[in-house]
């Protein structure tokens, strides 16, 4: 790419990062807080207004100068589309967003008895995809590409390497959908919770912590870590897999994702019901005294495992995410008590919340991670 050009590239790209929260700015505002002239400016907002990325609308109250108000900047919603797929061992979940984040199409279903069979989950996963399409009613050009999140460690390449819950192992998965995608998609695969990582770091400020642990609890448990607002790979990708933790937790000891993650309900869940069903039930039944019984335990199994989490990482928050993290409000209090038994002296008490995006979480994740390439400045090395 030219000189020039790659330049202009670049200023388009640190623009739209400005606005990727939701923000809506003018012109002058954007050229003061990159440090560049108007003119430049200008021709970023030419190419991005173009490119179908930003609406030039309505006049911006925060300018706060004197003479004619800024013309407001803002993301175009119809912009951009991207979809996202989550693949779990009792339910299917695919949405699309928009620019700004909006889910414009969700289905979810049963998984069924077959999920074992990845080339078969193949199938039902493109045919989700073509259904996600139809619900969507969107312009099948602006469609940027597809993210599928599963359940396990997932390679560079795409493939899956070992997905447990799901019985996968060296699945080529993306290079099967990249073959059956339309030319031009980004297609990626990633693992389900650095898709809730990818779903949350936009609403994650780095001024206000340098390190967040998010820890997506499902069927099992999968962590990721987000610093500077983008979540951490490790050497191989892997980054993470705190469910595979051992903990010692109610006179048992077992891993983390055995102990904490919705397996540790299988005499309550429901096999016939998700794992968001199933949590929805014992929501509306704290009462029984089976239930109670059971979050005391889930409670100290949590707070083992968090106190190894916090221990190792030394996050400056916490944020629990998917089904089985919205009983923790139930029992903070005493998960946050047992954390204080735990914790070596001199951590500090972590803050410790419930994600914004609850068991759709992954799939939003998931198709965030293709939105999150169009903020990515391009690598120099």
């Amino acid at each position: 790419m030219h000189t020039t050009k790659f330049l202009r590239h670049v200023n388009a790209i640190k623009s739209l990062r400005l606005l990727h929260d939701g923000r809506a700015l003018s012109r002058a505002e954007i050229a003061r807080e990159l440090g560049l002239t108007r003119a430049t400016i200008g021709n970023a907002m030419t190419a991005l207004v173009d490119a179908g990325y930003i609406l030039e609308g309505e006049t911006n109250p925060t300018e706060g100068r004197k003479g004619r108000p800024g013309v407001a900047i803002a993301l175009n919603p119809e912009g951009a589309y991207f979809i996202g797929i989550d693949i779990g061992t009792r339910a299917l979940i695919g949405v699309v967003i928009d620019l700004r984040m909006q889910v414009v199409a969700r289905i979810a279903e049963p998984t069924g008895p077959r999920f074992r069979d990845a080339d078969y989950m193949l199938e039902r996963l493109l045919e989700l995809l073509e259904r996600l399409i139809g619900a969507a009613r969107i312009d099948t050009a602006r469609i940027e590409g597809l993210c599928v999140s599963v359940p396990g460690l997932v390679a560079r390449d795409g493939s899956v390497v070992n997905a447990p819950f799901l019985e996968w192992r060296d699945y080529p998965l993306r290079s099967h959908l990249e073959r059956a995608c339309p030319d031009g998609w980004m297609v990626t695969v990633c693992n389900d919770a650095f898709a809730l990582a990818s779903a949350e770091a936009s609403g994650i400020s780095a001024a206000a912590t340098d390190s967040t642990l998010l820890v997506l609890m499902a069927e099992g448990i999968g962590g990721a870590i987000v610093e500077a607002g983008r979540p951490m790979n490790g050497a191989h990708g892997y980054a993470g897999e705190i469910g595979h933790m051992l903990i010692a937790a109610g006179g048992r000891v077992d891993t983390f994702e055995m102990l904490a993650g919705a397996k540790s309900f299988a005499g309550l869940l429901d096999p016939a019901q998700t794992v968001a069903e199933g949590i929805a039930a014992m929501l509306a039944s704290l009462d029984d005294p089976k239930v109670a019984r059971a979050l005391d335990a889930w409670a100290e199994a949590l707070a083992a495992g968090l106190a190894n989490a916090i221990h190792l990482l030394d996050p400056g928050q916490i944020i629990l995410g998917g089904p089985t993290a919205l009983l923790y409000p139930p029992v903070a209090e005493k998960v946050q008590a047992k954390l204080a038994e735990k914790l070596l002296a001199g951590f500090e008490s972590v803050p410790i919340t419930v994600a914004r995006y609850g068991a759709d979480g992954a799939a939003i994740g998931a198709a965030a991670t293709i939105r999150d390439a169009l903020f990515t400045l391009p690598n120099l090395d």
